[in-house]
């Protein structure tokens, strides 16, 4: 019987949850200080590659970007984007953007063009996409297309 865990695992982490307590959660309440990202405002940078780690150190994101240039003292417009995050299995999930903003206050990502979100096991892509680097959490919208490749099917 093939398994469902791949899906259950998109839905958790590419789907935003609603909740009926309007308090924090600890990912929100545990935000870190500033987020600082080397861009001059209005100077476009080439070929800029910043890590992210969580408190422990340990390595669980990267943003990579062709271009980036820094709009105003919160908005950074990046060019031909990559974001690589460590899932909680450990497994790489890259999302791929032609052209986004990102929000050093919110931390939110926004693209309106095509979005790629790709893993081993499947492939997501949207017309438009929000990500929330704080929580990892991505939301699609427009025309969306999913395909998931399975290596669990019995013969």
């Amino acid at each position: 019987m093939p398994s469902n865990k791949p899906f259950l695992i998109l839905l958790a982490g590419a789907l935003p949850l609603v909740a009926a307590d309007p308090s924090p959660t600890p990912a929100e309440a545990a935000k870190p200080a500033s987020f600082e990202m080397p861009v001059p405002i209005g100077i476009p940078v080439k070929g800029i590659k910043i890590p992210h780690r969580n408190e422990e150190g340990k390595l669980i994101m990267t943003i990579e970007a062709e271009v980036a240039k820094k709009l105003d003292a919160s908005h950074i417009e990046m060019e031909n984007m990559t974001i690589e995050s460590l899932d909680d299995d450990g497994k790489t999930i890259n999302i791929l953007l032609p052209q986004a903003v990102f929000d050093l206050d919110t931390r939110i990502l926004k693209g309106e063009s095509h979005a790629l979100i790709k893993r081993d096991d499947f492939e997501i892509t949207g017309d438009a996409v929000e990500f929330n680097t704080t929580t990892r959490q991505a939301t699609l919208r427009g025309k969306i297309r999913m395909i998931i490749q399975s290596a669990d099917i019995e013969q």
